[in-house]
């Protein structure tokens, strides 16, 4: 398998960038309609494990790219 090209990162960055905003907005959404606190909701997006995983996941995609010439 060869290494992904710099326009197949970029894709695969915004494809993630575009759904951990959807999620957000999703659980964002939720909160609301609960009536949580902000510092709360907050607290939930910052401990979301999936928005973790997709955050980290673009933070090596993202350096996957910029190290390639």
């Amino acid at each position: 398998m060869s290494d992904p090209t710099k326009s197949e990162l970029n894709e695969s960055i915004e494809l993630l960038s575009a759904y951990s905003d959807r999620l957000k907005k999703e659980v964002t959404s939720i909160a609301q309609k609960l009536q949580l606190p902000p510092n709360r909701l907050k607290a939930i997006l910052e401990e979301h494990s999936e928005l973790k995983s997709i955050k980290e996941l673009l933070v090596k995609l993202t350096k996957q790219r910029d190290l390639q010439v």
